[in-house]
């Protein structure tokens, strides 16, 4: 396939339950200018044979890690393979809504001094298939809060210029979450948008997530640190 605008970036660890819905979300994008990229990140749930279905489709490309490397390295290592303009995250558990190929990327495509896009998601969380809350809309302006330091942006549902992804490192290895600490170097390099109302993207908490972690808020202050080292630096 040429001509590809857009890579779709999808880690898969132990996302058996959900994966073929995340791929078929992706794949049902009114959009044919994209590749959807899937790493199986060293699952032990049978994730690798439903991936197995989508060998020789010509819009995926499947690679395997023996052993769980984490998101971040695995992200990064899809940002290698990356061949579209642009890079657009969708984990395995989560659903891409229709438009979002589309109109994230014609946002870039008219708006130059913008690296990065992202709209409002639909927060669900579930437990065995059941809801555990009433389903959200979670967005906020990154513009509102004290740099970036809220985490605000959106990683699903976000769209950004791979080039500059790279130029920055990409996501931010052996910290929680890596997409934070990814967010806060584009930060420091290109300006970031909002699209209020836009809905893109289902983020599917459940007992996997990485998001559900424990150690999530307690490495989290490596990232600030990180980000006021590097600021002092410069």
């Amino acid at each position: 396939m040429s001509n590809i605008k857009v890579t779709v970036a999808m880690p898969a660890y132990n996302a058996a339950n959900y994966v073929e819905d995340a791929i078929e979300s992706v794949l049902a994008q009114d959009f044919d200018a994209f590749e959807l990229i899937i790493i199986d990140d060293g699952s032990s749930d049978g994730t690798g044979d439903k991936l197995a279905c989508y060998t020789g489709h010509p819009c995926v490309h499947l690679a395997h890690h023996a052993s769980n490397q984490g998101s971040g390295i695995t992200r990064n290592r899809i940002l290698e393979m990356a061949r579209g303009e642009y890079f657009l995250p969708c984990d395995a558990d989560d659903l891409l809504l229709p438009g979002a190929l589309q109109n994230l990327s014609q946002f870039l495509d008219d708006n130059h001094e913008f690296g990065v896009v992202y709209g409002d998601l639909l927060r669900l969380e579930t437990e065995e298939n059941t809801l555990q809350d009433p389903p959200s809309i979670i967005g906020v302006d990154a513009k509102q809060v004290w740099d970036l330091f809220e985490n605000a942006v959106n990683h699903g549902g976000s769209m950004m210029r791979t080039d500059l992804v790279r130029q920055v490192g990409g996501y931010a290895v052996g910290s929680v979450p890596d997409d934070w600490g990814l967010f806060l170097k584009l930060a420091e390099t290109t300006r970031i948008h909002y699209l209020k109302g836009f809905v893109y993207y289902v983020w599917r908490l459940n007992a996997g997530s990485q998001s559900q972690a424990p150690s999530w808020s307690e490495k989290s202050h490596l990232l600030i640190e990180a980000a006021i080292e590097r600021r002092a630096k410069r």
